[in-house]
């Protein structure tokens, strides 16, 4: 009694389990239409470390436009008071102020113990070439933050990319796994009643539960592996877990193959890395550049307008003692010395600007060594995914065909059963090559610097 409410209770749940799966087969829903280009947007908008990298480059222009200003005029306001302890004294020749000129000399003080001043100081470089240098060298820094902007968001849009094709392989395995699912169920069911019509053993029977099992368990898992990919991607794009798990997603970008990339001529001014070290090699001679013109001269207009008071007492607000100044001119500077050597300064940079040129063409070899690699794979992972299709569409065949020569008594019920299990493996095998192929070509894309080109497209 105890074991037909057990019988009972399972053939319940299982019809509950076939029920779902025909609908998650049949039904269409009507959540939101979720496209891949979607998802890089809101991940791009919506990631803290893509904003930070932006601000960079935000501080980066603030610097430039900074260098800038220094061809702007320099307008300062100056304000003085001091006391002199000893006032300075000149010999001054009173005897040739004389009508009768002498050589009488008497030392005379000029000034008072205190003195104020006050007035505003105008410089407008005219000639200055270090201010040219720093301008160049804040464009190639602002550069570079761009540079490290495009390489956090191409990794973002990597990541989400790749989510987004385990979403499409998952959901590829789903549609599989509940196919074989229904499919085992149905052999199963098959065996039961021949076993209650006494024409099959209880071991063959077993083996179809086994079976069955299997491939539900199978559908069990890539149902929470497809979950899961789905709760990352909310995380990636910050958009409503909710929304992704109603929603139907585009897989047009997938369906419709992507672009040949050969790997001959990688996009080199694409790729971060490359782009970087070149930035760097322009840095450093720019660097060059500014160190060699520290000694040219520089030639500006100053001038100057305001007032001295002298005094005996300590009289700051005395009126009566101001007497005006002003001058207007040019300024020439040429530094003749200074305290360290352009020379040393400007090989150590040429050391580094040839270090760096060294590791850019490593990268650049690397890269399409990688580039090489990569396609050589993909040929390989297509031929073997083709043959693989090829054999699922035979052991497709041959299953549908055993199972009427077994329902004729033709083979016996372990040839049926081992169709079974070599048409699961086979299927197994053939979705793990096609995703290692679409992933192997999303690197390939990536790798050769066409991965904005690639979205672009996508628009």
């Amino acid at each position: 009694m105890a074991d037909n409410k057990k019988n009972i209770k399972m053939k319940s749940l299982t019809r509950s389990i076939i029920f779902l799966l025909l609908i998650s087969l049949s039904s269409v829903i009507s959540g939101q239409n979720i496209k891949l280009i979607t998802c890089i947007d809101s991940a791009l908008a919506n990631s803290g470390n893509i904003k930070a990298v932006r601000t960079d480059i935000e501080i980066a222009e603030l610097q430039t436009s900074s260098a800038y200003q220094k061809y702007l005029p320099d307008l300062s306001l100056s304000y003085g008071y001091r006391y002199n302890p000893v006032i300075p004294t000149q010999i001054i020749p009173v005897g040739q102020f004389s009508q009768v000129p002498t050589d009488e000399k008497r030392p005379i003080k000029f000034g008072t113990d205190w003195q104020q001043n006050s007035g505003i100081n105008l410089y407008q470089p005219i000639i200055d070439f270090s201010i040219k240098s720093r301008v160049a060298e804040s464009k190639i820094n602002e550069k570079l933050k761009n540079t490290d902007a495009e390489a956090a968001e191409r990794d973002l849009k990597m990541e989400v990319l790749k989510t987004f094709l385990n979403v499409w392989l998952m959901e590829e395995q789903s549609r599989s796994a509940t196919l074989d699912t229904l499919r085992t169920y149905s052999t199963k069911e098959l065996f039961m009643a021949r076993l209650r019509e006494g024409q099959t053993l209880k071991t063959e029977v077993n083996r179809a539960i086994l079976n069955h099992n299997n491939a539900l368990a199978n559908y069990v898992s890539v149902s929470s592996s497809l979950t899961r990919e789905k709760i990352y991607m909310s995380f990636l794009t910050g958009i409503s877990l909710e929304t992704l798990l109603d929603g139907t997603f585009d897989f047009s970008p997938f369906s419709e193959g992507f672009p040949e990339i050969d790997g001959a001529d990688p996009f080199l001014d694409s790729i971060p890395s490359v782009k970087n070290l070149k930035l760097r090699a322009q840095l450093l001679e720019q660097q060059q550049k500014a160190e060699r013109l520290k000694k040219t001269p520089t030639l500006g207009f100053e001038g100057f307008l305001g007032a001295n008071q002298y005094s005996d007492t300590f009289s700051p607000f005395l009126s009566d003692r101001w007497y005006g100044s002003s001058y207007l001119g040019l300024s020439l500077r040429f530094q003749l010395l200074s305290g360290s050597s352009t020379r040393n300064r400007v090989n150590q940079l040429k050391l580094e600007e040839k270090a760096v040129e060294s590791r850019l063409g490593d990268e650049i070899s690397s890269v399409s060594n990688a580039i090489l690699q990569l396609a050589e794979e993909i040929r390989q992972i297509e031929y073997q995914a083709e043959l693989s299709k090829q054999n699922l569409a035979l052991y497709e065949e041959n299953l549908s065909l055993n199972q009427d020569r077994f329902d004729k008594g033709q083979i016996n019920a372990y040839d049926l059963l081992t169709d079974e299990i070599d048409f699961q493996k086979e299927q197994s095998g053939y979705n793990e090559r096609l995703a290692e192929l679409f992933f192997k070509k999303i690197e390939l894309i990536n790798n050769s610097g066409a991965l904005s080109s690639f979205i672009e497209d996508l628009r």
